[in-house]
């Protein structure tokens, strides 16, 4: 199928999903007007650090390679929340990957491969880090251990990984960095991509760079933008009264990030919901809050990050002329 034709059939499915979920909860939509603006305040300042946190990551694995000339801060956070404006109307995977890749390319005459890795190593941290907790996750999802057993099992599998990235850095960074050459080939491959990229010229590139040394500091900067992550879900279910505990709304995020991966819908819509509510109802929430929770959720975060790439226009800094 064409792209603008996928592109509209995803928007047909996501505006027929997200009409039914919220037909299906008609009822108990009334229930947002009480949303208490002190979690929304938190959710708001949540979706702040998680944009700071990512840009910092984002910054080390640039200067890693070498490339000091477009890791000012500012820039790279307003190229994220860019990615995440986007992802609003786009699927935010390739919406995210996408405009942050090319804004390296053409703003700062980073080549591909260096772009496309610097913000992979940042996904693939994110992605690593609820992998972790997932098993956790599941595991108290289905019923077969306790929340305490729940977030005992998160500590050990945060220490896990803690010392596999201290003590083995370079060697786990060499698995992720053959994965990503894996992929890489195979986006060459793309007509597209493939004329304007020299894949072993790439490959030689990216072989320059260390990344051992920052290895535990990216998983560091991951579990505190999965902390963040958790904390809006938490914030807007004790905004509307969801019914379960911060406890509980932690040990769910993990099932509810890897259930959010099949959502290719522009934003997850209808996709991500209908999955949420599922586990949602399985681990007890009142089924009277779940659609104003979700509901309440997808706006107070759509509408902060509009609010925050508004303001990050301030903190871009334009790349000098011929400046790399």
């Amino acid at each position: 199928m064409k792209y603008p034709a996928r592109k509209h059939a995803l928007w047909l499915l996501a505006a027929v999903l997200m009409a039914a979920f919220l037909y299906w909860g008609r009822k108990d939509l009334g229930r947002m007007g009480a949303l208490d603006p002190f979690f929304v305040g938190v959710c708001f300042a949540c979706t702040v650090g998680i944009a700071v946190v990512s840009a910092l990551k984002w910054k080390l694995s640039l200067r890693c390679m070498g490339e000091k000339g477009a890791t000012h801060f500012g820039t790279l956070f307003y190229y994220f929340m860019c990615g995440r404006a986007v992802g609003l109307v786009l699927p935010m995977d390739i919406s995210d990957f996408g405009v942050r890749t090319m804004s390296l390319k053409f703003d700062h005459a980073v080549s591909i491969g260096k772009a496309s890795y610097s913000v992979y190593l940042d996904r693939t941290f994110d992605v690593l880090m609820a992998g972790l907790f997932l098993v956790p996750s599941v595991l108290w999802i289905a019923g077969t251990i306790q929340p305490g057993t729940g977030l005992i099992l998160f500590g050990i599998a945060f220490v896990a990984g803690m010392v596999c990235f201290a003590f083995f850095g370079q060697q786990t960074m060499a698995v992720i960095s053959l994965v990503f050459h894996a992929l890489f080939r195979a986006a060459c491959k793309i007509p597209w991509v493939g004329r304007r990229v020299e894949f072993e010229t790439e490959s030689r590139l990216l072989a320059g760079g260390n990344f051992g040394g920052i290895a535990s500091w990216l998983y560091l900067l991951s579990a505190i933008k999965f902390f963040f992550t958790a904390m809006r879900f938490v914030s807007i279910g004790l905004a509307v009264g969801l019914g379960l505990g911060a406890r509980d709304i932690l040990l769910f995020v993990p099932g509810a990030q890897f259930a959010a991966f099949f959502a290719l819908t522009p934003g997850g819509l209808g996709i991500a919901d209908w999955s949420w509510s599922g586990l949602l109802y399985k681990i007890g929430a009142d089924k009277h809050v779940i659609v104003p929770y979700l509901v309440s959720l997808r706006l107070v975060i759509s509408l902060s990050i509009i609010l925050i790439a508004g303001f990050s226009r301030l903190l871009y800094r334009r790349p000098l002329e011929g400046r790399q």
